[in-house]
């Protein structure tokens, strides 16, 4: 699709954070502490943080999908499309619903970083770095001129 035929600029799209996320993005120090993406007994891709789970990214990851199959699935990775959590097929994406910009809101994250604010401040504020150096370099920084960046804040 040509650019010049790219006309919506969506400011409420959400993106799920990659599983290795976090992983690639903190100092090696607090590697233990990042959250993780671990796979359950049924199959489940659950976000861990702090030793307990946080929940799975469903309902922000069903684009495509019928209405009338929304909730709490799809239940991990393999299940969602690819352009939810890979910057690279949600360009694809963009480009063949004619999407000039998107602005892409954290979903493990949480607004205002409630999932990553339920420790110590030191380690809040590495987290809530974590996410905005991946947010603004890797995710909007690999197509500048398609996404419009927002940081969070503890």
């Amino acid at each position: 699709m040509n650019v010049d035929d790219l006309i919506l600029v969506s400011i409420d799209d959400h993106v799920v954070e990659p599983p290795d996320m976090f992983l690639r993005h903190v100092p090696a120090k607090y590697k233990d502490e990042a959250p993780i993406v671990v796979t359950d007994d049924k199959g489940v891709d659950q976000w861990m943080y702090q030793g307990r789970p946080q929940g799975v990214s469903g309902l922000n990851a069903v684009v495509s999908w019928p209405a009338e199959e929304w909730g709490r699935d799809p239940a991990g990775f393999a299940e969602m499309r690819p352009g939810v959590y890979d910057v690279h097929e949600r360009v694809r994406d963009m480009n063949r619903n004619g999407i000039l910009a998107s602005m892409c809101f954290p979903t493990f994250t949480g607004f205002s970083a409630r999932h990553l604010n339920m420790h110590r401040e030191e380690v809040t504020l590495v987290m809530v770095s974590a996410y905005n150096d991946w947010h603004i370099d890797d995710w909007a920084g690999s197509y500048p001129d398609r996404f419009i960046p927002i940081a969070v804040l503890p």
